[in-house]
Protein backbone atom coordinates (compact mmCIF):
# COMPACT_ATOMS: atom_id res chain seq x y z
CA UNK A 1 0.00 0.00 0.00
CA UNK A 2 1.29 3.50 -0.65
CA UNK A 3 -0.05 6.31 1.37
CA UNK A 4 -0.02 10.09 0.55
CA UNK A 5 0.13 13.03 2.97
CA UNK A 6 0.38 16.54 1.34
CA UNK A 7 -2.01 18.63 4.18
CA UNK A 8 0.33 20.68 5.41
CA UNK A 9 3.71 21.75 4.68
CA UNK A 10 5.40 18.56 6.16
CA UNK A 11 4.28 16.38 3.94
CA UNK A 12 4.82 12.30 3.33
CA UNK A 13 4.71 8.87 1.31
CA UNK A 14 4.70 5.81 3.13
CA UNK A 15 4.79 2.10 1.77
CA UNK A 16 4.00 -0.94 3.02
CA UNK A 17 4.62 -4.29 1.38
CA UNK A 18 3.36 -7.39 2.38
CA UNK A 19 2.52 -6.64 6.12
CA UNK A 20 6.49 -5.12 6.66
CA UNK A 21 7.22 -2.23 8.48
CA UNK A 22 6.25 0.90 6.65
CA UNK A 23 9.11 2.61 4.87
CA UNK A 24 8.49 6.60 4.49
CA UNK A 25 9.73 9.83 2.98
CA UNK A 26 9.11 12.92 5.09
CA UNK A 27 9.85 16.37 3.62
CA UNK A 28 8.95 19.79 4.72
CA UNK A 29 7.87 21.45 1.76
CA UNK A 30 7.68 25.58 0.73
CA UNK A 31 4.64 25.32 -0.93
CA UNK A 32 6.10 22.77 -3.39
CA UNK A 33 4.20 19.98 -3.06
CA UNK A 34 3.52 19.33 -6.72
CA UNK A 35 7.15 19.66 -8.03
CA UNK A 36 8.59 17.48 -5.26
CA UNK A 37 5.56 14.41 -4.34
CA UNK A 38 6.18 11.78 -7.42
CA UNK A 39 9.82 12.44 -6.99
CA UNK A 40 9.46 11.24 -3.01
CA UNK A 41 6.90 8.28 -4.36
CA UNK A 42 9.43 7.21 -6.77
CA UNK A 43 12.44 7.57 -4.74
CA UNK A 44 10.55 5.29 -2.28
CA UNK A 45 9.44 2.91 -4.80
CA UNK A 46 12.81 2.12 -6.32
CA UNK A 47 14.60 1.79 -2.95
CA UNK A 48 12.02 -1.15 -2.63
CA UNK A 49 12.30 -2.56 -6.27
CA UNK A 50 9.18 -1.25 -7.33
CA UNK A 51 7.40 0.70 -10.08
CA UNK A 52 3.84 1.61 -10.16
CA UNK A 53 2.35 -0.86 -11.22
CA UNK A 54 3.57 -2.69 -7.96
CA UNK A 55 0.91 -0.88 -6.16
CA UNK A 56 -2.21 -2.72 -4.87
CA UNK A 57 -3.58 -0.14 -2.63
CA UNK A 58 -3.98 3.39 -1.94
CA UNK A 59 -4.22 5.84 0.61
CA UNK A 60 -4.20 9.59 1.17
CA UNK A 61 -4.50 11.91 3.89
CA UNK A 62 -8.09 14.06 3.27
CA UNK A 63 -7.29 17.48 5.62
CA UNK A 64 -7.83 19.26 6.82
CA UNK A 65 -4.91 21.37 5.11
CA UNK A 66 -4.65 23.99 2.71
CA UNK A 67 -6.10 24.10 -0.15
CA UNK A 68 -3.63 23.96 -2.86
CA UNK A 69 -1.66 21.24 -0.77
CA UNK A 70 -4.25 18.92 -0.13
CA UNK A 71 -5.38 19.15 -4.00
CA UNK A 72 -1.84 17.85 -5.04
CA UNK A 73 -1.91 15.15 -3.36
CA UNK A 74 -5.75 13.90 -3.73
CA UNK A 75 -5.32 14.48 -7.30
CA UNK A 76 -1.97 12.48 -7.54
CA UNK A 77 -3.59 9.40 -5.48
CA UNK A 78 -6.78 9.59 -8.14
CA UNK A 79 -4.36 9.77 -11.00
CA UNK A 80 -2.64 6.49 -9.77
CA UNK A 81 -5.97 4.57 -8.99
CA UNK A 82 -8.15 5.29 -11.84
CA UNK A 83 -6.48 3.60 -14.78
CA UNK A 84 -5.91 0.21 -12.65
CA UNK A 85 -9.12 0.55 -10.07
CA UNK A 86 -7.01 0.23 -7.47
CA UNK A 87 -9.42 0.46 -4.17
CA UNK A 88 -8.56 3.83 -2.19
CA UNK A 89 -9.05 4.94 1.07
CA UNK A 90 -9.15 8.36 2.48
CA UNK A 91 -8.26 9.24 5.88
CA UNK A 92 -9.14 12.77 7.85
CA UNK A 93 -5.64 14.25 8.73
CA UNK A 94 -6.43 14.64 12.61
CA UNK A 95 -7.13 10.80 12.33
CA UNK A 96 -3.27 10.36 11.78
CA UNK A 97 -2.22 12.43 13.90
CA UNK A 98 -4.33 11.06 16.89
CA UNK A 99 -3.94 7.41 16.04
CA UNK A 100 -0.72 6.89 18.08
CA UNK A 101 -1.86 8.20 21.35
CA UNK A 102 -5.66 6.97 21.12
CA UNK A 103 -4.68 4.27 24.02
CA UNK A 104 -4.06 6.40 26.51
CA UNK A 105 -7.39 7.55 26.47
CA UNK A 106 -9.24 6.67 29.77
CA UNK A 107 -13.03 7.63 30.60
CA UNK A 108 -12.37 10.89 31.91
CA UNK A 109 -9.71 11.82 29.53
CA UNK A 110 -10.10 13.05 25.81
CA UNK A 111 -7.51 13.52 22.46
CA UNK A 112 -6.75 16.92 21.11
CA UNK A 113 -5.60 16.80 17.66
CA UNK A 114 -4.72 20.92 16.39
CA UNK A 115 -2.90 21.63 12.98
CA UNK A 116 -1.68 25.18 11.82
CA UNK A 117 -4.90 26.87 10.00
CA UNK A 118 -3.05 30.08 9.06
CA UNK A 119 -4.07 33.52 11.00
CA UNK A 120 -2.87 32.75 14.50
CA UNK A 121 -5.83 29.94 14.01
CA UNK A 122 -5.86 26.01 14.81
CA UNK A 123 -7.65 23.31 13.47
CA UNK A 124 -8.92 21.03 16.42
CA UNK A 125 -9.82 17.38 16.54
CA UNK A 126 -11.45 15.79 19.75
CA UNK A 127 -11.20 12.23 20.41
CA UNK A 128 -12.88 10.64 23.14
CA UNK A 129 -13.24 6.92 24.83
CA UNK A 130 -14.43 4.10 25.01
CA UNK A 131 -13.84 3.85 21.34
CA UNK A 132 -11.89 6.64 20.76
CA UNK A 133 -14.40 8.17 18.19
CA UNK A 134 -13.77 11.57 16.85
CA UNK A 135 -16.48 13.79 19.12
CA UNK A 136 -16.27 17.63 18.04
CA UNK A 137 -13.96 19.72 15.72
CA UNK A 138 -13.52 23.30 15.29
CA UNK A 139 -11.71 26.36 14.19
CA UNK A 140 -10.11 28.66 16.45
CA UNK A 141 -7.63 30.93 18.25
CA UNK A 142 -4.99 29.64 19.99
CA UNK A 143 -6.01 31.57 22.90
CA UNK A 144 -9.50 30.13 22.70
CA UNK A 145 -8.43 26.65 22.26
CA UNK A 146 -6.61 27.13 25.56
CA UNK A 147 -10.22 27.76 27.32
CA UNK A 148 -11.85 24.49 25.49
CA UNK A 149 -9.78 22.12 27.33
CA UNK A 150 -9.77 20.44 30.71
CA UNK A 151 -7.19 19.60 32.85
CA UNK A 152 -6.54 15.76 32.34
CA UNK A 153 -7.11 16.37 28.64
CA UNK A 154 -3.99 15.40 26.13
CA UNK A 155 -2.96 17.07 23.04
CA UNK A 156 -0.59 16.47 19.89
CA UNK A 157 -0.70 17.39 16.16
CA UNK A 158 1.79 19.28 14.45
CA UNK A 159 0.27 22.67 15.91
CA UNK A 160 1.08 21.68 19.79
CA UNK A 161 4.40 23.55 19.55
CA UNK A 162 1.79 26.75 19.74
CA UNK A 163 0.97 25.95 23.08
CA UNK A 164 4.22 26.00 25.02
CA UNK A 165 3.72 27.61 27.88
CA UNK A 166 -0.06 27.61 27.43
CA UNK A 167 -0.79 24.61 29.02
CA UNK A 168 1.01 21.82 31.24
CA UNK A 169 4.36 20.47 29.19
CA UNK A 170 2.80 16.69 30.28
CA UNK A 171 -0.07 17.51 28.60
CA UNK A 172 1.27 17.69 25.37
CA UNK A 173 2.15 14.50 23.73
CA UNK A 174 4.29 13.35 20.70
CA UNK A 175 7.28 14.78 19.27
CA UNK A 176 8.29 18.07 17.21
CA UNK A 177 7.38 18.28 13.68
CA UNK A 178 7.20 16.13 11.42
CA UNK A 179 4.29 14.73 14.00
CA UNK A 180 2.74 12.58 11.55
CA UNK A 181 3.61 9.20 10.62
CA UNK A 182 3.02 7.37 7.46
CA UNK A 183 2.30 4.24 8.85
CA UNK A 184 -0.58 5.94 11.11
CA UNK A 185 -1.97 6.79 7.69
CA UNK A 186 -1.51 3.23 6.15
CA UNK A 187 -3.15 1.79 9.52
CA UNK A 188 -6.45 3.56 9.36
CA UNK A 189 -6.62 2.79 5.70
CA UNK A 190 -6.02 -0.95 6.36
CA UNK A 191 -8.91 -0.54 8.92
CA UNK A 192 -11.08 1.32 6.57
CA UNK A 193 -10.51 -1.10 3.69
CA UNK A 194 -11.53 -3.93 6.28
CA UNK A 195 -14.92 -1.84 7.88
CA UNK A 196 -16.83 -0.39 5.23
CA UNK A 197 -14.43 -1.00 2.01
CA UNK A 198 -12.64 1.49 -0.52
CA UNK A 199 -13.93 4.70 -1.80
CA UNK A 200 -14.12 5.71 -5.30
CA UNK A 201 -11.22 7.87 -6.18
CA UNK A 202 -13.70 10.38 -7.88
CA UNK A 203 -15.65 10.44 -4.20
CA UNK A 204 -12.47 11.47 -2.50
CA UNK A 205 -13.38 15.28 -0.54
CA UNK A 206 -10.20 17.56 0.79
CA UNK A 207 -11.36 18.67 4.22
CA UNK A 208 -10.13 22.35 4.17
CA UNK A 209 -8.67 24.02 7.36
CA UNK A 210 -10.97 27.03 6.24
CA UNK A 211 -12.63 27.78 3.10
CA UNK A 212 -10.71 28.62 -0.23
CA UNK A 213 -10.55 32.27 -0.39
CA UNK A 214 -12.27 32.52 -3.59
CA UNK A 215 -13.18 36.49 -4.50
CA UNK A 216 -16.45 37.16 -6.35
CA UNK A 217 -16.31 39.08 -9.63
CA UNK A 218 -16.16 42.73 -9.85
CA UNK A 219 -19.64 44.12 -10.93
CA UNK A 220 -19.83 44.69 -14.96
CA UNK A 221 -17.75 41.48 -15.41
Amino acid sequence: MLGVDTSTRWASVGLQVDSDEVTERVWRSDQNHGRELMPAVFDLLNAAGLSPEDITHLAVALGPGGFSALRVGLTTVIGLAMPRSLPVAGVPTHAIEAEPYLSRLTPDVALYSILPAGRNELSWAKFTPPDASLAESGLCPVTEFVGLISANDYVCGEAAEQLAGKVPPERIIGSRPPTRKPASLITLAQCRFESVGPTSPTALRPIYARPPNISNPSAGR
